[in-house]
């Protein structure tokens, strides 16, 4: 009986084992039915969701910006004194190109300290922020250069000038003339056009390009919020450059040459009746004569005379009429050189950089030295963000990073004065036509940018938008302007005000007009070569060693320019027959 109890006993545990296995591997059984309808379920929901793209979009861009995170936190590339965007590769692109406050980077590629294959150093960020900001630059230099198409009438309207600081003395070429009062011999150019540049200091400055300026502060500024917001690095830059350049036009007193214009003997004696001023109570009185002389120069400001030149001629009082007749007829002599006024437009550009007081640092006052862009690293623009800047500025850019700053080739428009001197240099029985030919040239001169297949149907400036920002022609120059031959033919239809010359193309001029010898060539002849490399100049004089002297649209300065060259092109055309 003992026995029994005792086998019943070990059984009943054995049972009881099963039984609580059997319940456990139930119970496994039941979750993981459960997990699959759940899995199952989710992916039938999912697959009813429509296609979100921006949402993946958005998901890829956090994704790549979360592995560039993890790859530079163990990668030295990121130090306050590098630039760090030099190592990303990507596309920088505008989304609104008549906005410079808006831009879009795409999701950058990071190279691990080597550049990735197949890319060059045109191909990473830093590279093509700087080229965005070099068109910025280029477009700002232009809109300055457009200052040397302003009249001094202009001028003074748009900066609130006294009217009378731009009159002259009597001037046969101005048709209009009320009631031939002095006061309204308005000077209808400027003689001189003068930009002289500064830093915020006040000292002068050889290049107002501050790009690398820029781009250092930019990458500074970005290390201590977000280097990996390549947005905000562009904005930010742009944000500086908007900051960095200021300029102030001023305009000289009026003066007078020894004499620049040549007129006929009754254009003289009405020139010299009505500069007859007498001063009464600093007032002109354009009818009275001063001790019976009448003065060959006088100076006036603000419509006061405040000069006579002593050296006259005298006139019998109060016979000028008499006097003019006799002038007519011959039996009285007239001087011929005279001078109606001359008039400089002076120019002070002021260009901020990281090595003044005044400086771009200290004028950051939206985003460095703005409370709220401080964080635990960053509070403004201190003595420790600014030494960082300046050591990453004086780097070898060119070597680190494939940026090079060296100042670029440069045309900057002639002054008067610089015109007037090429053009006493030509021949004075050279054909009247030739030389207005020439001074139109001249005129252009760092004025009209280089756009390959650029033509104009305007006739001059006005209308032509040289300068304005255009799509991009196959070397990247963005502003609108004129190639080689379109240059030839805006400048003979501008000198001619009508359609002179209608030929496209440097192989159409190559037949255009008479053929001509190299040793033949006159001012305002071309000189073409075309072909796959095709180009086409103006002549301008002979150089003493046997060069040509030329004018023309020029590719490599991307502007027109004066230059000498050997220039033993196959053809020689004068397209005028004088």
């Amino acid at each position: 009986m003992e026995n029994n109890n005792k086998k019943f006993s070990f059984e009943s545990f054995f049972y009881k084992i099963l039984i609580i296995v059997f319940a456990v591997f139930a119970v496994y059984f039941v979750v993981r039915s459960y997990q699959a309808y759940d899995d199952k379920k989710d992916f039938i929901v999912a697959s009813k969701k429509p296609d979100n793209s921006t949402s993946d979009k958005a998901k890829a861009i956090e994704e790549a910006h979360r592995t560039l995170r993890s790859i530079y936190q163990n990668n030295r590339a990121l130090n306050v004194t590098n630039l760090n965007i030099s190592k990303m590769y990507g596309n920088v692109e505008d989304k609104d190109t008549t906005s410079f406050y808006s831009a879009y980077v795409a999701i950058p590629v990071l190279s691990d300290e080597v550049m990735p294959i197949e890319t060059t150093y045109e191909d990473n960020v830093a590279y093509q922020i700087y080229g965005k900001l070099k068109v910025r630059y280029e477009l700002y230099r232009q809109r300055l250069y457009n200052m040397y198409n302003l009249k001094p009438e202009d001028v003074v309207k748009e900066y609130g000038f006294d009217q009378n600081a731009i009159i002259g003395k009597f001037n046969p070429d101005i048709k209009f003339n009320k009631n031939n009062l002095i006061n309204s011999y308005k000077i209808q150019n400027f003689q001189n056009v003068n930009i002289t540049t500064y830093d915020g200091d006040g000292n002068p400055l050889d290049s107002d390009n501050n790009i690398k300026d820029i781009m250092s502060m930019a990458s500074v500024y970005t290390y201590y919020h977000d280097p990996y917001d390549y947005d905000e690095f562009l904005l930010y830059a742009y944000y500086l450059f908007d900051k960095s350049y200021t300029y102030e036009a001023s305009i000289s007193e009026v003066y007078y040459c020894s004499g620049c214009m040549h007129y006929d003997t009754e254009n003289e004696a009405i020139a010299m009746l009505y500069e007859k001023p007498e001063v009464t109570q600093d007032k002109i009185s354009p009818t009275l004569h001063v001790n019976n002389r009448l003065p060959k120069t006088a100076t006036y400001k603000e419509g006061k005379l405040i000069h006579i030149d002593e050296n006259a001629y005298s006139v019998p009082s109060g016979d000028y009429e008499s006097y003019i007749e006799s002038v007519k007829e011959g039996k009285t002599s007239s001087y011929y050189n005279y001078c109606p006024g001359h008039i400089d437009l002076d120019i002070k550009e002021q260009v901020l950089t990281i090595d003044a007081s005044n400086s771009l640092f200290s004028a950051d006052d939206i985003y460095g030295n703005n409370r709220k862009n401080y964080n635990m690293n960053w509070n403004g623009w201190n003595h420790m963000m600014i030494h960082d800047t300046r050591e990453l500025y004086y780097k070898d850019w060119e070597k680190e990073y494939g940026l090079s700053f060296e100042k670029p080739v440069e045309v900057t428009p002639l002054t008067q004065e610089e015109i007037n001197y090429f053009m006493n240099r030509i021949d004075k029985d050279l054909a009247l036509n030739r030389r207005k030919i020439i001074e139109t040239a001249l005129k252009s001169v760092g004025r009209i940018p280089y756009y390959y297949g650029g033509k104009s149907s305007v006739i001059g400036y006005d209308g032509a938008n040289f300068g304005r920002k255009v799509l991009p022609d196959y070397r990247g120059r963005c502003l609108k302007g004129l190639d080689c031959s379109g240059w030839v033919n805006w400048v003979y239809n501008t000198t001619f005000k009508r359609s002179f010359l209608s030929v496209e193309g440097t192989q159409k001029l190559a037949g255009v007009g008479n053929k001509i010898r190299r040793e033949n060539l006159k001012p305002g002849d071309i000189i073409v070569r075309p072909g796959h490399n095709s180009h086409v100049m103006m002549f301008l004089e002979w150089a003493d060693d046997g060069k040509i002297i030329v004018i023309h649209e020029n590719g490599t300065a991307s502007n027109v320019s004066i230059g000498t060259y050997d220039a033993y092109y196959p053809y020689y055309r004068s397209i005028l027959d004088v």
